[in-house]
């Protein structure tokens, strides 16, 4: 019904706009660039020095009014885990909203590539605990992305289809009770495996302004393909349907943000569990050896028939949590925040390092609730955690930065 009724607007209608016009700017297509160098630590992966760049409204000469912009940059640090010490090297490059024959149809490609890479996940639900993670460790991977995307009235409304594909060396994994596991000479998980994943989706931004709005609201529906990454777990299908509302207080200057974000799941082929039983010197040393062992295959079993919505914590939801702290085969998100924006300060900066416009800073305070439940019962409605915490953006003349502190 969402689909019919979009393409109804857009085939019965010459309208620019849905219900808010998008407000103008000077100052929205000027080029920007800067460079940066940053530390960046991040748990299970390991702690890198990386230089990257940010490139803002690039000349397309053949296109009317074409642009792109561009995100770029290169690190260098230590791995963790099995590869405690080990060198790490990392690049990436994007490149988003690329005009193929005109603005309103464009491509966003990517290369991300890292050696001794490792990712660490929590255990599945919203009562987990937070000191056991599964770890998957990998010599070297790279990720080929690519966006393409079909925009109609001023991009209000937005069709969208996304690839990835992951190129691995695995390395094994480190499971939840400590044990290294090599996936060397699994099939489909050694050197030169591949992991292919997939997004369709529909986004109806019917605001004044897609990258700073201040009225309208927010409708972002997609559904993701997913591999499994361990031979224990399951594909999957994931079902995410976020809405966004943005409401003025006073003025234009406050603005009451209410988002909702739910998240479901579906199995497509279940993942693979071996069953072992100890030997007789096993149990002679341990004799729970096969209960221990036993009461793994029943767990490993259960999750290897479940799916994975959009897990909470990190930057976009719970930010007072770690990224990825909790996921469950559904999820269950609502937001808070009031954004408070100070007067205009319209700087033009060239500098050595960066060039641009500083139009605004915005304050922003925020509270959210999340959980995750394996079934859409009452622990799905009530049983949350909460988030909350202060955030500060700085609004250029082609960007948004934000820093938030939960």
């Amino acid at each position: 019904m969402l689909i019919y009724a979009i393409i109804s607007i857009i085939i019965t209608s010459e309208i620019n706009a849905i219900v808010f016009e998008r407000r103008k700017s000077n100052n929205q297509d000027i080029f920007e660039y800067y460079f940066l160098i940053a530390p960046i630590e991040r748990p299970g992966f390991g702690s890198l020095i990386t230089v990257g760049t940010i490139v803002n409204n690039l000349p397309v000469p053949w296109i009317k009014n074409g642009k792109f912009n561009l995100i770029g940059g290169f690190g260098k640090g230590k791995g963790e885990n099995e590869f405690e010490g080990q060198d790490i090297d990392a690049y990436g490059l994007t490149i988003i909203d690329f005009p193929i024959f005109s603005n309103d149809f464009t491509f966003s490609p990517a290369r991300l590539a890292a050696t001794k890479y490792s990712i660490s996940f929590y255990e599945r639900g919203i009562d987990s605990d937070p000191d056991r993670k599964l770890t998957i460790m990998a010599d070297r991977v790279a990720q080929n992305i690519g966006e393409i995307s079909y925009y109609f009235l001023d991009r209000q409304i937005e069709l969208f289809y996304t690839f990835f594909n992951a190129e691995v060396d695995f390395y094994g994994y480190q499971d939840f009770d400590g044990n290294i596991v090599s996936l060397k000479d699994v099939d489909n998980f050694g050197s030169g495996s591949t992991k292919w994943t997939e997004r369709w989706g529909v986004l109806i931004d019917d605001t004044d302004f897609r990258r700073d709005p201040r009225i309208g609201y927010f409708v972002k529906l997609d559904r993701w393909q997913w591999p499994n990454r361990t031979p224990q777990e399951s594909s999957w299908f994931q079902y995410d349907l976020e809405t966004v509302g943005y409401i003025p207080i006073i003025d234009m200057k406050m603005i009451l943000v209410l988002t909702q974000y739910l998240s479901t799941s579906k199995v497509i082929s279940p993942g693979k569990v071996e069953k072992y039983t100890c030997t007789e010197q096993q149990l002679l040393l341990y004799p729970k050896c096969q209960t221990i062992l036993d009461e793994a295959y029943k767990r490993d079993l259960d999750n290897s028939k479940k799916g994975r919505g959009t897990a909470l914590g990190g930057f976009e939801r719970l930010r007072g949590y770690p990224e990825g702290r909790f996921f469950d085969e559904h999820t269950n998100f609502r937001g808070i925040e009031l954004r408070y924006y100070f007067d205009s300060v319209d700087i033009d900066f060239d500098v050595i390092f960066a060039k641009g416009f500083l139009a605004e800073f915005q304050l922003a305070g925020f509270y959210e609730q999340g959980t995750v439940s394996p079934n859409l019962g009452g622990n799905f409605w009530n049983n949350f955690k909460d988030s909350y915490g202060l955030g500060i953006r700085l609004i250029t003349g082609s960007a948004v930065a934000r820093l938030d502190f939960g």
